[in-house]
């Protein structure tokens, strides 16, 4: 069991670093259109007046600067993570009004504002950061673990919707996947969005 969880971790650290460095290497003006497509792709699946949980994109992750205005024109309500003291994420409101900082374990930029807090369950849809994915809904993320505990336990009637948000080219073979890790419903890239099979743990 011990093997198999360290041949588990050092699969996932290999591929963690072969992807950041694929992502990395994505010339700017390539970035840019990517974001610009999986953001008219998702703006086509979500149901009216959405309330949605999305990432702030920092470094090579795909961009989700220009879903922010596009959310707020199509008047969704639209929440980003906090990381809490006890590892946990909460979601709380952006707007134009909101104010950010760089804080938590990963130096990522939150709100400082703590009012309003809602845990992943008051969502209609999560858009997930990661470094992978592939063809069965697996995610590899930054290996924090932090969507995996917000996202964990039963669902009713489907949500949130866990969609994934990357390139194309963060789709692998498979991936090792472990008991605690939450899969996705779908994924959207800049060359479409795909759903994946439900599963009965779910």
């Amino acid at each position: 069991m011990g093997d198999t969880l360290l041949s588990s971790a050092a699969r996932k650290a290999a591929l963690r670093r072969q992807l950041r460095q694929a992502r990395a290497a994505l010339p700017q003006a390539q970035r840019i259109s990517a974001a610009r497509r999986a953001m008219r792709l998702l703006l086509r699946e979500l149901p009216p007046r959405c309330r949605i949980a999305i990432y702030l994109s920092v470094r090579s992750e795909l961009s989700t600067t220009p879903l922010r205005a596009a959310l707020a024109r199509a008047d969704h309500q639209v929440f980003v993570p906090l990381t809490m003291r006890d590892w946990r994420l909460r979601f709380v409101p952006l707007d134009c009004n909101t104010v950010l900082r760089k804080r938590g374990p990963l130096q990522l930029p939150e709100p400082v504002s703590r009012r309003h807090l809602k845990t992943a369950r008051a969502f209609d849809v999560i858009l997930v950061p990661l470094l992978g994915f592939d063809a069965d809904g697996g995610r590899l993320g930054n290996g924090g673990g932090y969507y995996d505990r917000a996202l964990a336990g039963s669902r009713i009637g489907r949500k949130p919707q866990r969609i994934g948000y990357a390139y194309a080219l963060q789709e692998v073979g498979e991936l090792p996947i472990e008991a605690f890790d939450v899969r996705l419903d779908a994924v959207v890239t800049e060359r479409g969005l795909r759903r994946f099979p439900q599963r009965q743990t779910d």
